[in-house]
């Protein structure tokens, strides 16, 4: 079984990684990106998890068990081959779902459920879900929430991204997140969906359920390490003026959700 984990980004797609990836029968990439090679050549799926390797440099690992490795960079570069290795023996033709979840059951034998999490497979998920075996899942968190984590990010750490002007504001943040929902919303059917804030104050119910989904055992999900702490930071992180712009372009969306 294959799990693909996606939703805006800040929105807890980090923490619902590291619960899944730490249950014993699942192991989840962070952000290696391969589920986005759909219809690509290997030779061209190939090229493409290179430059994620290189785009990503040893700042996370892409397996976590490397993840305090000093030498991630080394270890990403042999799980991208080994990757490479297995989808060319999985592939006949066209990259699809199926060859890219048969690459990582080879580099993870043994295991349940294997999988990859990235914010950016929004987009693609009406495609990624056409595959009756993808497992999708989503996690969505306030706008304001989403909005302040994703300002402080965006003048900060990833200033320079290519793509950093086109998220530079409140109202371009909380617009892209409404965006979101709404796809979130028409795939509600062949998807499995998380609140954020859910997840954080009832733990417990939450991943059972998601372990009732994916037909594995909730007591390997280790709830006691969620964190509270993150919820409600808008309230300092936000202007009056940056709250209200949010307010403008998602408090109709944020109100349908729950959110006061």
């Amino acid at each position: 079984m294959h799990l693909i984990i996606s939703g805006h980004q800040r929105s807890g797609t980090t923490l619902l990684r590291r619960l899944c990836d730490g249950h014993p029968q699942m192991k989840v990439a962070n952000e290696f990106g391969c589920f986005a090679d759909m219809g690509l050549t290997v030779r061209q799926a190939w090229a493409a998890r290179w430059a994620q390797w290189r785009l990503v440099n040893g700042r996370w690992a892409f397996d976590s068990q490397f993840a305090t490795d000093p030498r991630r960079h080394w270890h990403n570069f042999w799980f991208t081959l080994r990757y490479g290795w297995h989808l060319a023996q999985m592939a006949h033709g066209p990259v699809t779902v199926e060859a890219v979840a048969g690459a990582l059951e080879m580099l993870w034998p043994e295991t349940a459920v294997v999988g990859d999490k990235l914010p950016q497979y929004m987009p693609l998920l009406p495609q990624l879900s056409k595959n009756k075996e993808s497992h999708i899942v989503v996690i969505y968190r306030d706008c304001r929430d989403v909005t302040s984590s994703f300002l402080e990010k965006v003048r900060t750490v990833w200033r320079t991204r290519e793509w950093a002007k086109e998220v530079d504001t409140a109202e371009k943040i909380a617009a892209n997140w409404v965006n979101h929902i709404v796809l979130m919303e028409k795939l509600a059917d062949d998807i499995h969906i998380i609140q954020y804030e859910q997840l954080v104050q009832e733990p417990e119910h939450v991943l059972n359920g998601l372990a009732s989904w994916l037909d594995v055992d909730p007591a390997g999900f280790k709830p006691q390490t969620i964190k509270m702490d993150s919820l409600g930071k808008h309230r300092k992180g936000l202007t009056e003026a940056e709250l209200a712009e949010v307010t403008a372009v998602a408090g109709p969306t944020m109100r349908r959700l729950g959110y006061k």
